[in-house]
């Protein structure tokens, strides 16, 4: 077996969510949404092109602009908010060479990204991919994404990091502590009350998370199926 421990920073002020939140920015069940639909809706007849109707109101387009979360240059690098649906030929290898480092413990499962997924989930507002570029050339190094959800024991929003990732010839000093912090940032503009960050054994992210507040609140355990 295999653990990791999970972090949690709940520490954040109260800040004032902006006016463009994302999908969880209302408590309604997808159940209630379809009655809205079907309801502006009644005595109509249900067609095909009603359907896919129902279907955008059911999923509208609930993304983050990245604008809106501006931009900031740290010594040679840049850190911004991007689109994954627009940048995935650039951030596959880092996943690559972040599985390779990070995942051995999986007994040889290979990398199997469900992209589509992720690019549902971001167009949902689900999702917010930050990344760190060298300012000169624009070439990606660095990159840390985001899930966005609502508590369902609280009800209040919360951020999970799904990857957090800086090639090894960029890392040392406190880059990736600045992507992280601008990340933190970003998460705070949109009304987030909680962040949570799983650090791996075998990278010791641990000791960065400490350094930024989060605390220890919970030990992860991995058992494969013979």
């Amino acid at each position: 077996m295999r653990s990791k421990t999970r972090y949690s920073s709940a520490c954040w002020a109260d800040p004032t969510p902006i006016e463009s939140a994302g999908p969880y920015s209302y408590a309604l069940t997808m159940r209630e949404l379809l009655c809205l639909a079907m309801a502006r809706r009644m005595g109509q007849t249900i067609t095909k092109d009603t359907a896919v109707e129902i279907l955008r109101d059911l999923f509208p387009d609930r993304s983050y602009d990245p604008k809106q979360f501006g931009q900031q240059d740290y010594k040679g690098y840049t850190f911004r908010c991007e689109r994954l649906s627009e940048i995935l030929p650039e951030l596959h290898p880092l996943h690559e060479a972040h599985y390779a480092e990070t995942e051995k413990y999986r007994r040889g499962i290979p990398l199997n990204m469900h992209y589509e997924a992720l690019k549902d989930s971001e167009r949902a507002g689900g999702l917010l991919q930050f990344t760190a570029r060298r300012t000169d050339t624009g070439e990606l190094v660095g990159n840390m994404r985001i899930f966005v959800g609502r508590s369902l024991h609280t009800q209040t929003l919360f951020t999970t990091e799904d990857t957090f990732y800086v090639v090894p010839e960029h890392r040392g000093g406190f880059m990736a502590v600045r992507l992280w912090q601008f990340a933190e940032r970003a998460g705070l503009s949109i009304g987030i009350k909680e962040a949570r960050f799983s650090s791996k054994l075998v990278n010791k992210a641990d000791k960065m998370a400490k350094y930024l507040k989060y605390e220890p609140v919970a030990t992860q355990f991995v058992k494969f199926a013979d």
